[in-house]
């Protein structure tokens, strides 16, 4: 087939040829058949040929010379000599009609193409702008979470209710997901996984995995999460998290309740620090026994129990004879393993509900609710002797020690703990002062 500008040229040429014929061909009629070049112009001009146009200009030119030679009167060449010169106007007019179109149409095509940029500009604008509002949304959101995550757990002290309220936070993230505790590290491929890879695992579609042994689709989860829990850089448990459907979570799903884990590690971790450092304050270093302070408020609660009730409360008093002899003699660390050796009778001559304390240095108290006072210095007699048997060894040397003892008995011998306190005391210096090595009440 024809290419479309030769199909213009060769039909320009053909009426070229058709006209240029009949001017010669009937002659005088040069005037009626000379205007038909002007539809070679419209052709051309139809057919947004510059170039042939042109040049057939300069045909008909040639042609108007031509029939300007041969015609007969004056009047006939100056009408052919109008219409050649009309022709060759009009071939002007429309190249300048049509350098102003081409020229407007570039502006305006110019201004679309701006207006194109300004639009792409615009749409990846709206794209930078869509995704910073969802990602921003979602930190919001993320954040507003982490803070009510911090509040609820970090307003309790119990560690079962921490791990209760961190199932409730993970689930009400992820509606439509289960969430569980796995405590310490239990036989689980998934917790294995993530022993080993010592980060937490993400399972999009459990149907195509194969990092847990041979595939299978026998399974009651389709995804899932599992984030180890660390205590003090020790294995706590794991929060594990799964949904029926796959690719139901993704890796800022995992992030984010490794966050929540993290949370409820540092609450586990303050918790236990907590009753580490209460365990201190309430126990003395030396022979985890409890200190004065936690004495006097048992004492304190068994007097007003006991007041309640109407059943008796004894107290004993007693301290170690000579221990500052015994310190100088074998030295300091002989006289803390003494005191140790010492606490460990009287623990074990002691009942569960008895209160034993270290009252101070060398002086031990005893706490014996619903018991009367010759049961209490009974205890204490037998006390007594187990100490005086005890062959306190350190470093391979045998030692011996005694104690004395003051028993008082509520509300026998006071009705306040001042008083029992007191009256157990003032016995146990009488038992010192009568030779030591007895007991006194």
């Amino acid at each position: 087939m024809l290419a479309r500008r030769n199909l213009t040229l060769l039909g320009s040429i053909v009426a070229y040829g058709a006209v240029s014929a009949a001017l010669f061909l009937f002659p005088g009629r040069e005037l009626a058949v000379f205007p038909f070049y002007i539809a070679i112009f419209l052709w051309n001009d139809l057919r947004r040929e510059e170039e042939a146009q042109v040049i057939f200009a300069f045909l008909v030119l040639a042609a108007a010379a031509v029939v300007l030679a041969r015609a007969s009167g004056d009047t006939a060449r100056v009408a052919i000599a109008c219409e050649a010169v009309g022709a060759l106007l009009l071939c002007f007019a429309m190249t300048g009609h049509r350098n102003r179109f081409a020229h407007t149409r570039g502006n305006w095509l110019n201004k679309i193409d701006r207006l194109d940029a300004q639009i792409r500009d615009g749409d990846r604008e709206l794209r930078f702008y869509n995704t910073y509002e969802s990602s921003a949304v979602g930190q919001i959101r993320l954040r507003r979470d982490m803070v009510q995550a911090a509040k609820s757990l970090g307003t309790t002290m119990n560690a079962e209710e921490v791990q209760k309220r961190l199932l409730r936070i993970v689930e009400g993230r992820y509606a439509g997901a289960k969430a569980q505790i796995l405590p310490g590290t239990p036989k689980d491929p998934m917790v294995d996984w993530s022993v080993r890879t010592h980060s937490p695992v993400l399972i999009k579609d459990m149907n195509l995995e194969d990092r847990f042994g041979p595939r299978s689709r026998d399974h009651a989860f389709r995804s899932a999460l599992v984030v180890p829990i660390q205590v003090r850089h020790q294995a706590y448990g794991f929060l594990k998290l799964y949904g029926a459907q796959p690719n139901q979570f993704g890796s800022d799903d995992m992030r984010t309740v490794d966050l929540f884990a993290t949370l409820a590690s540092l609450t586990l971790e303050n918790i236990q620090l907590y009753s580490e450092a209460h365990n201190l304050a309430a126990h003395d270093s030396l022979t985890q026994l409890v200190t004065q302070r936690v004495f006097r408020t048992r004492l304190k609660d068994e007097i007003l129990r006991a007041g309640r009730s109407q059943t008796p409360l004894a107290l004993i008093m007693s301290d170690i004879d000579h221990f500052k002899h015994y310190n100088d003699t074998y030295g300091h660390q002989a006289g803390d393993e003494l005191l140790r050796t010492v606490a460990r009778v009287l623990t074990k001559h002691t009942r569960p509900v008895d209160v034993v304390a270290r009252y101070g240095g060398e002086e031990f108290t005893i706490i014996l609710p619903n018991t009367l006072q010759e049961t209490a210095a009974d205890l204490a007699e037998r006390i007594r002797a187990a100490v005086a048997a005890e062959p306190f060894v350190f470093q391979g040397q045998r030692t011996s020690v005694t104690m004395s003892f003051g028993v008082a008995a509520f509300p026998k011998d006071a009705t306040s703990q001042t008083q029992l306190i007191r009256t157990a005391d003032e016995r146990l210096y009488a038992s010192k002062r009568n030779g030591r090595n007895q007991v006194t009440g």
